[in-house]
């Protein structure tokens, strides 16, 4: 059965909620919905704040921020239809080597 520890679960909470005010930046209109942009942005970094804990810290923002880099290339093609050249699918495919890579380093 797949089991993630509590560092790691961190880690993807931090990414998940990365993703979620990175998509809010892009639609907010209204003075609440900056409201809870800031929410999710103070949440998020507290995950990220305890999964530097007990990870090393460059492993932590090196995902936290090639999960945000992907995570806004995917929202700009599937919210906003966007179309992504052949170059940055190249260069987004780096970022996930490089994360893929250094969580194999880390363990």
């Amino acid at each position: 059965m797949f089991s993630i520890n509590k560092e790691w679960g961190f880690v993807i909470l931090t990414c998940f909620f990365e993703v979620c005010w990175i998509l809010g930046f892009s639609l907010a209109t209204e003075f609440w919905h900056w409201v809870i942009i800031i929410a999710l942005i103070i949440v998020d970094f507290s995950f990220l704040t305890n999964a530097c804990k007990t990870i090393p810290t460059g492993t932590v923002y090196a995902i936290f921020s090639g999960v945000g880099a992907v995570g806004a290339t995917v929202i700009d093609m599937v919210f906003f239809g966007k179309e992504i050249k052949l170059m940055q699918l190249f260069f987004v495919a780096l970022i996930i080597i490089g994360v893929v890579q250094l969580k194999r380093t880390d363990s």
